[in-house]
């Protein structure tokens, strides 16, 4: 019987088909049929059956990936869902990280949470780290709460209680008796959609699984039964997103796991194809309608993660969607696809995505309404596609409309004319694509530059080459059938299940047997699911291990051998424990060119995979002939590059044959058309896959013959490769720092700076107070060490308060470039490092002699070797000389990745120097700063905000001035510096200030020197913002971060209808030592980033429970209760503590927490906002202060070290935002979805 395989891959634009039958290869690409999915899913497969000459009861294999769960979760068509969780916890799933994912824009706001907050129940229950019992499961209370639910119409449940990933009992428990008391809910146990720790991730994990369960089971069943009906016997496979079948029923049960399983099926593709042309390191790039997806194949397989989000709804930011943790191949994904609309930002200057014109109506070329420009339009008309070749002619295409939209959108009189517009449009979305793949492969410890772009998707092989060119990489791939290649990589997927389990181990306390025990019960689980969906096949086995060095606050993945773990007799634990520490070593080196030694290594998470064994790919020919084809016919087509408009050689794939075709040329086919440029020839493989390939390392670009239109748009994309860059800089330090601060919180800062010392570009990643500290910072590196002085592989450091970010604990690096002999640029960065000596994080300090050891500005390496005496001194006065100087390698590897960035980018373009594009870069955003602010009336206004400080109160005063230079903002009269370590120096007031005028005037304009330098601020010496040294700064943030409430004082009279209420403002961390107790000799120290309620927002209700100015994010209760014996009894929103008004202030939240043991704890405290609370505005009431009391009512202090004795709790109530506007005008139903969620009771709140 011969083998027929059939495969459907739904995307957000378009439905694609794949038949394999007898050898040939059949494909077939629909617009998607988004309110009735099925329809174009049958339409097509009798399409390719017949054009086959087969029907139904001959496929002997269907897969089937779909958008359908992806869909439901975005546009929130999900079923009536609640969440039971433990007692204290219900707002886990709404607090997420506490964090803001997008600094400049106050009007941010987060994903509403699947389960809305009235539908979130605690359960009196609870399990410690170690899955002791603390609290038996309550089971009157649970089935009154079902009772409840029931007759609330609530369908779907989901379970997520804490550490159930250790114990399952209490969910499975409340599990039966749903069944018992409600059969007809569906329910999902967090325990088994994700066993894992960290209880954010998990319980959203559940809630997404419970919320799709039932439309998705609905829209399975009814394609299972008309499918049947067509006469199709196959049993149904479903594609997953770690890149596994899995069957029908595992899809009904765990719909979740469908999600992403599109871009697996192209991931898969690219694998087998790097596994048949044997190459070493591909970078797989599809490119659809919508989205882009990029992801690295290393020896054939690509690298798969248990983290993703969906639904990211700002930009494609991280944190702007919906997280879960299942297993899910690794890649990155961009709103950059054929769909995606271009428009002009604030400065002029082209930007595409991530707004979609999608398939309905799309592109204004598919003559369906389309308004917008797109991406395609720009392909069409730069003459990249040929209108009766596009989606085999099945769409009635016009140029006309194409060219039109462009012109309408972009084209201004001082600006771009059409055919640069054009240009943009292309050369902006191929940078995106390709700064997305650099930054992926920093993650992924990955040089991809010698490798192959395997490209595919309708619009891929439109833009492979450029962005290719773009990444270094000389070699691109385009399958045969690539405009469907995701459906063609469902065809032979493999069957597989991955299984994890959260046991926190250490090395050194490693028990063979246990471990040997849990990964076999671990196998047959996951080979029980694996035999439903390839019941006969042979199966392979494979297992990781989440692993960090002790104190580390994130994890890598380890390879395991189960050879050496199955070994007969049981291997010694010291041989196995030597194995794991090396394979981790060795992992971590690859990553992040380094190792820490002294540290001991601890194991999170084990997950074991069982997969069905495919059978390998032949090895492909695909050698490049001599011969090549002549005489074709051309069109006119404008090459990005060079911005020349020439005639392009026009080829059917098909007709290909044997020998290649030199570029220019477009290689046009059914569902996509692939640009060859000049310099790169191509041709068909034996098995018709195209292989393209560049003739010269030259670059293709005469600057003689571009254009001066052209010049200026490569100037805007040089703009953007630089902000790429300092990202990729960011994203280095990030995955390579040792501090929990850094890798977890992003407490950090990265940029590039001309040799006069302005700052070009900052990282999105970073807070303020660090990132516009530094902005001057690297001033004070250039007058000790002026940049005639500096040579090639110096690197220079500091942690001078004074001359870097504001206290010792931040160390600053500065690394020249060179290019051509000279200085070109500075990359600077900083981060917070573990420890400086001194009396530690706190504000016991009286001076800075106090606070630790002080670096001054020096040269710190020489050809990138550090010096040893410097090394010796700081190893030999801080707590923990491996953490830190980890640190410091980190920060001068991150400059040396933005270095080698740089001057890929200066080859490119042929640059000699950065002076002309740092003079535009800073010129224009100066003229679109004061622009915004001559917008703004004229004059000077005044405030005041008084706040705790810590023997007595103090008062900021803020005096500022708008004219058509500037706003200059002036603190005289706020009180003096203080002999404690809350004093500010004066380059940390200049950061916070500037950032929240800039929240307020030009958000969108780019933070560099240009946009700060309209900005002035000053402050007498000697009061707290200006304390000269050598006052104590230690704490520093306690008074900085309150600065963007204090200029809010003043810009609320003049933008009454931009500015926010006052909030918490300064972060309320907790910071608890002890020892561990229970027979443990040893001591803790947990500290987390927390936050309260942030101010009511013009328009919007102030954000609960979320940093603001700081955009550091929090710890999981779970990896605190870990890493510390703490057990937190409550972690959830502060009802009433958001000030009254039109618009709410954000809820503070009540931490509850004691020693799980019979030990003490010490609680170190630096909060504000306990005695004067944050402010209404525009008649909007004060927020509550802020509290902390222990369990019997004593009071504990705001600011210094407090004993809580062991049986005691400790309540922290943190402070909520004020309120704005007259709360008699809000809303009635504002009023009842805060009644209805609780965030308001019935209860009058207490006075502020």
């Amino acid at each position: 019987m011969a083998d027929v395989r059939l495969a459907v891959d739904i995307g957000g634009t378009f439905t694609d088909i794949a038949l394999e039958a007898n050898g040939d290869l059949i494909t077939k690409k629909l617009l998607t049929t988004s309110q009735a999915p099925a329809t174009a899913v049958l339409e097509g497969i009798q399409h390719v059956l017949a054009q086959a000459a087969l029907s139904s009861i001959d496929v002997n294999v269907f897969v089937h990936g779909t958008t359908l769960a992806t869909n439901a979760l975005i546009e929130r068509r999900g079923a009536k869902t609640a969440l039971l969780t433990t007692g204290g916890m219900r707002d886990s799933i709404e607090m997420a990280h506490e964090n803001r994912f997008e600094q400049y824009d106050l009007a941010m706001v987060r994903p509403d949470p699947l389960v809305p907050r009235n539908r979130r129940i605690g359960i009196p229950e609870r399990i410690s780290a170690n899955g002791a019992v603390l609290l038996e499961l309550d089971e009157e209370i649970l089935a009154a709460e079902l009772a409840t639910l029931k007759s609330d119409g609530v369908q779907s449940v989901a379970v997520g209680f804490l550490h159930s990933y250790i114990d399952a009992s209490h969910e499975i428990r409340t599990r039966d008796l749903i069944e018992q008391l409600w059969p007809e809910a569906q329910v999902t146990l967090s325990s088994e959609v994700c066993p894992e720790i960290r209880e954010y991730e998990r319980f959203s994990t559940a809630c997404a699984n419970a919320y799709i369960q039932p439309l998705v089971s609905e829209y399975l069943q009814d394609l299972e039964t008309r499918r049947r009906a067509l006469g199709m016997r196959c049993p149904m496979l479903l594609m997953q997103s770690g890149g596994g079948l899995g069957t029908l029923e595992d899809a009904l049960r765990f719909p979740v796991r469908l999600i992403e399983s599109g871009p697996a099926g192209g991931a898969l593709l690219s694998a087998e194809l790097a596994r048949s042309f044997q190459i070493e390191k591909a970078l797989s790039f599809d490119m659809g309608g919508t989205t882009a997806k990029l992801c690295i194949i290393n020896k054939g397989h690509p690298r798969t993660s248990r983290e993703f989000e969906v639904g990211r709804e700002y930009r494609f930011l991280a944190g702007s969607g919906i997280p879960l943790r299942l297993p899910v191949i690794e890649m990155v994904e961009i709103g950059a696809g054929g769909s995606s609309i271009a428009r002009l930002d604030k400065l002029g200057r082209i930007a595409v995505g991530p707004l979609s014109a999608g398939s309905e109506p799309g592109p204004a070329c598919y003559g369906r309404g389309g308004t917008s420009p797109t991406v395609t339009d720009a392909d069409v008309a730069l003459g990249r596609i040929i209108p009766d070749r596009f989606a085999g002619g099945d769409l009635t295409f016009t140029k006309e409309a194409a060219l039109a939209v462009i012109e309408t959108s972009l084209v201004t009189d001082t600006g771009f004319d059409l055919e640069t517009a054009s240009l943009g449009i292309a050369e902006i979305v191929d940078e995106n694509m390709a700064s997305a793949g650099r930054v992926h492969a920093i993650e992924q410890g990955c040089d991809i530059t010698d490798g192959t772009l395997i490209a595919f998707g309708g619009a891929a092989p439109l833009h492979a080459v450029r962005v290719a060119e773009k990444l270094g990489i000389e070699e691109i791939l385009i399958p045969s059938g690539a405009g469907v290649g995701s459906a063609i990589g469902f065809l032979h997927a493999p069957a597989a299940h991955e299984n994890v389990r959260t046991r926190h181990i250490r090395l050194d306390d490693l028990v063979v047997d246990e471990l040997s025990l849990m990964l076999k019960e671990m196998l047959k689980e996951a080979e029980e699911v694996v035999r439903r969906a390839a019941k006969d096949s042979e199966l392979s086995q494979s297992a990781k291990a989440f692993m960090r060095y002790r104190g580390q606050g994130h994890e890598i993945t380890v390879d395991l051998d189960l050879d050496e773990i199955f070994q007969t007799p049981s291997p010694d634990a010291s041989h196995l424990q030597k194995v794991f520490e090396e394979a981790f070593v060795d992992e971590y080196r690859r990553l992040y060119g380094r190792e820490i030694t002294g540290l001991g290594v601890e194991a999170l998470s084990w997950v074991v995979t069982v997969t069905s064994t495919q059978k390998e790919p032949a090895i492909e020919n695909g050698e490049r002939p001599e011969e090549a084809v002549t005489n074709l016919p051309t069109v006119l087509v404008s090459d990005v590059a060079t911005g020349a408009v020439g005639p392009a050689a026009v080829i059917e794939r098909a007709h290909l044959g044997s020998a290649r075709i030199e570029g220019p040329a477009l290689i046009v086919e059914d569902q996509t058309t692939t640009v060859i440029p000049a310099n790169y020839d191509a041709w068909l493989t034996e098995n018709g896959h195209l292989r393209v390939r560049r003739q010269s390392a030259e670059l293709r670009r005469d600057p003689v013959e571009t254009s001066s239109k052209l010049k200026d748009l490569q100037r805007d994309i040089m703009w953007n490769r630089l902000i790429a860059v300092v990202q990729e800089q960011a994203t280095t330090l990030v995955r390579s720092a040792f501090s929990t601060s850094t890798r977890e919180a992003g407490d950090l800062s990265a940029g590039v700076f001309d040799p006069q010392g302005r700052m070009l570009a900052q990282s999105i990643t970073g807070t303020p107070g660090h990132v516009n500290s530094m902005a001057t910072s690297v001033q004070h590196f250039l007058d000790v060490f002026p940049a005639h002085t500096m040579r090639e592989g110096d690197i220079y450091l500091t942690n001078d308060p004074w001359k870097g970010t504001g206290h010792l604990f931040d160390v600053v690096v500065v690394t020249p470039v060179f290019h051509r002999g000279h200085v070109v640029a500075l990359f600077a960065c900083t981060s917070h490092v573990v420890d400086i000596g001194g009396v530690g994080f706190s504000s016991a300090s009286r001076e800075i002699f106090h606070e630790g050891l002080q670096l001054p500005i020096m040269r710190f390496a020489v050809d990138e070797v550090f010096d040893p005496n410097v090394v010796a001194i700081i190893e030999t006065n801080v707590r923990d000389s491996v953490q830190v100087m980890g640190d410091i390698h980190s920060l001068a590897a991150c400059n040396r990745v933005g270095a080698l960035r740089l001057l890929e980018m200066m080859k490119e373009y042929d640059l000699a120097d950065l002076e002309a594009l740092g003079d535009y870069i800073i010129r224009t955003s100066r003229e679109a700063m004061l622009t915004e602010i001559r917008a703004l009336p004229e004059g000077t206004w005044t405030s005041s905000m008084r706040v705790d400080g810590v023997d007595m109160p103090l008062d900021i005063v803020t005096e500022l001035t708008i004219t058509s230079d500037g706003i200059a903002v002036d603190f005289n009269g706020t009180s003096p510096m203080q002999p404690h370590g809350i004093n500010v120096p004066m380059s940390y007031t200049v950061a916070y200030t500037s950032f929240g005028i800039r929240c307020i005037v030009g958000p969108n304009i780019p933070n560099n020197a240009g946009s700060l330098e309209v900005i002035r601020v000053t402050a007498p010496s000697g009061c707290i913002l200006n304390a000269p040294r050598p006052a104590a700064v230690n704490i520093r943030h306690v008074m900085g971060q309150m600065l963007p409430d204090a200029v809010y004082g003043c810009l609320g009279q003049v933008l009454p209808t931009k500015v926010p209420a006052e909030g918490t403002s300064s972060l309320w961390n907790l910071l608890a030592s002890g020892q561990w107790g229970n027979g443990r000799s040893e001591s803790f120290m947990m500290m987390s980033f927390n936050s309260g309620g942030a101010g009511a927002r013009p328009g919007q209700d102030g954000l609960s429970a979320t940093a603001f100015p700081s955009g550091v994010r929090n710890m999981p209760v779970e990896i605190n209760e870990v890493v510390s014996p703490l057990v937190f009894w409550r972690k959830e929103f502060r009802p009433n503590s958001g000030g009254d008004g039109e618009f709410r202030g954000g809820l503070g939240q009540i931490v509850e927490l004691a020693h799980g043991g019979d030990g003490e704890f010490v609680f170190s405290a630096t909060y504000e906002r306990v005695k004067h609370p944050a402010r209404g505005r525009h008649g909007g009431e004060h927020g509550m202060t802020g509290r902390l009391t222990l369990d019997d009512g004593s009071p504990v202090a705001a600011k210094g070290n407090t004993t809580v004795p062991s049986g005691r709790r400790l309540i922290v109530e943190f402070p909520g935002g004020g309120g704005l506007g007259d709360p008699s005008r809000r809303s009635r139903q504002a009023r009842e979805r805060d009644r209805r969620l609780g965030y308001v009771t019935e209860t009058k709140k207490e006075d502020p």
